[in-house]
């Protein structure tokens, strides 16, 4: 059995997340708003369902003969060697900097409690990311890793630090949350709300 159309959807339903379908192709839409920016990425199905991928659109950009491309690539080189889902990929061509997340189902399905953690680790990954990423590009300086070790060796059950964990439970809250754009201006407060 490989993984169908509709039963990602299933899954992205299972996880209270909106999307757009594109129906020409095997791929979905989304959008959420993080802390550091806001996202609109592509959840794809390829090779007759034995492949998934998530994959950013617009992420950041960094051209080719741009001053801090160096200090960008060496960013990315690293988070590339610390993580294991997802990977950040530069396009020689354009410079465009996007974010993807790759899973072989091959003649298997996800479970739903799979599929969550998929979209949870993508999504904090990308959002806890895109302000390391952006000031590299802006000024050839790394401001180092997101949440690093402040050595008190706090963690939480999923084996994110305490404020790793509070980003990605408001997140996974604002994609739920069913708001639209207009209410960002209401409450100025709220870190996070559906698109």
């Amino acid at each position: 059995m490989t993984l169908t159309l509709e039963r990602l959807k299933s899954l992205l339903e299972g996880e209270d997340l909106k999307y757009y379908l594109d129906p020409a192709l095997d791929k979905l839409m989304l959008r959420a708003k993080g802390v550091n920016g806001s996202y609109q990425f592509l959840l794809l199905l390829e090779l007759e369902g034995k492949f998934i991928q998530f994959r950013s659109m617009e992420y950041h950009s960094c051209p080719e003969g741009h001053d801090n491309l160096d200090a960008t690539l060496r960013v990315l080189g690293a988070l590339n060697y610390q993580l294991r889902f997802l990977k950040f990929g530069w396009d020689p061509s354009d410079g465009e900097i996007a974010v993807y997340g790759d899973a072989w189902v091959e003649d298997g399905d996800i479970t739903q409690g799979q599929f969550g953690r998929m979209v949870h680790a993508y999504l904090s990954v990308m959002d806890l990311n895109y302000a390391r990423i952006d000031e590299t590009i802006r000024t050839g300086k790394d401001p180092g890793e997101v949440g690093a070790d402040d050595g008190e060796g706090g963690g939480t059950p999923s084996g994110l630090p305490p404020e790793m964990q509070e980003l990605l439970d408001k997140l996974m809250a604002g994609l739920s949350g069913g708001g639209d754009e207009d209410d960002d201006d209401d409450d100025e407060d709220d870190e996070f709300d559906s698109i």
